[in-house]
């Protein structure tokens, strides 16, 4: 009897601790979510903003593989892996690219814990996804060479004045969310829905002009760093940008603000949906628009957050052209419903003529 006594009391021994050994190991499993690593898609992470990010973010615990894609191959990445996603989390695009992923039901629904911050007239009703910076997109020049009054009022004038032929740059494709911009910015300002891809041809002319009579980007240089060596007198840029080039390339832009206006969109950040979400995404979205992150990000690379409290931090240069720029009135709805057509008769018939 004693003998049976002592087998099970060993066999209770044993029991425990294979159970507490499970407990442990599902601790460790709850306590490895906090480790998952976050893979996070955006086109706003140049110029140094990826390794600022990826610095706070581990500041914070966060464990995240930054993957850089340029806005319109950002899309068309994310809705090509709509059957087996890869990203976590993607920013920087603006609210019409999220429209299209949204569509597609690739987004996660979340309400991030920063949004009552934001104007409620930029949230998405559905929090499929949230906005975090204001972007405008702009013809710039060398102000220390030409002066305000002598320099172009619009893009019509880059493309029909045979004196500026050659003088200014053009995009060599159209796979990012800022060229984009510019095609549309030109482009409302013929909006016919009777016209063929609901633009008027005058409007095609327009565009088939401006693209004819400029000149693209040699190998190696960025927009604006042709315009400090030079070689153009014209070139293009998003509003963030303005103070970093102007510090690193010691050269004063002269912003030009058409009639109609200059486009003015908001960059959104959004969860993909998942067979398994990462745990921690959600907590990343939370950090990614938060005031502390955004006033620093906004300090540091001269962006216009949403995030009221972080606005304060607003470089001022940003500020000024805040003031000098008008947003142009668009129809975004209309801009999405026509923007690949648009994009796909530009590249085959102007510029792959």
């Amino acid at each position: 009897m004693k003998k049976n006594v002592k087998i099970v009391a060993v066999l209770a021994l044993v029991m425990g601790l294979l159970v507490g050994c499970g407990k442990s190991d599902n601790k460790e499993s709850k306590n490895s979510k906090k480790d998952d690593k976050i893979i996070v898609y955006s086109n706003s992470v140049s110029d140094g903003r990826g390794e600022f990010l990826s610095e706070k973010a581990k500041e914070k615990g966060f464990n995240i593989e930054i993957v850089d894609i340029g806005g319109s191959d950002l899309l068309n990445r994310v809705l090509a892996e709509k059957d087996a996603p890869i990203a976590d989390v993607v920013f920087g695009m603006n609210q019409m690219m999220f429209s299209k992923i949204s569509e597609e039901g690739l987004l996660e629904s979340y309400k991030p814990t920063w949004i009552d911050k934001v104007d409620p007239s930029l949230v998405q009703k559905d929090n499929n996804f949230s906005p975090l910076q204001e972007q405008r997109v702009f013809m710039i020049y060398n102000q220390n060479k030409i002066k305000k009054e002598e320099a172009a009022k619009d893009w019509q004038q880059l493309g029909d004045d045979s004196s500026l032929k050659g003088r200014y740059l053009i995009p060599k494709g159209l796979g990012t969310a800022t060229v984009n911009a510019i095609v549309y910015n030109l482009l409302m300002d013929y909006q016919d829905e009777s016209s063929d891809m609901g633009i008027a041809k005058t409007g095609w002319d327009e565009v088939k002009n401006f693209f004819q009579n400029g000149v693209p980007a040699t190998e190696g240089q960025s927009e604006v760093s042709e315009l400090a060596n030079g070689a153009v007198d014209y070139a293009y840029t998003w509003l963030s940008n303005v103070p970093i080039v102007e510090k690193s390339l010691g050269i004063k832009l002269g912003i030009v603000n058409p009639p109609y206006g200059v486009p003015q969109t908001v960059e959104q950040v959004g969860i993909i949906k998942k067979d398994r979400t990462n745990s921690r995404a959600k907590d990343f979205v939370d950090f990614l628009g938060s005031a502390e992150l955004q006033g620093e990000w906004a300090k540091k690379f001269g962006a216009a957050p949403v995030n009221e409290e972080a606005k304060k931090t607003i470089n001022p240069r940003i500020s000024e052209i805040l003031d000098i720029t008008t947003p142009q009135k668009n129809d975004y709805e209309f801009i999405n419903k026509h923007l690949d057509e648009w994009v796909e008769y530009i590249e085959l018939n102007i510029l792959g003529s």
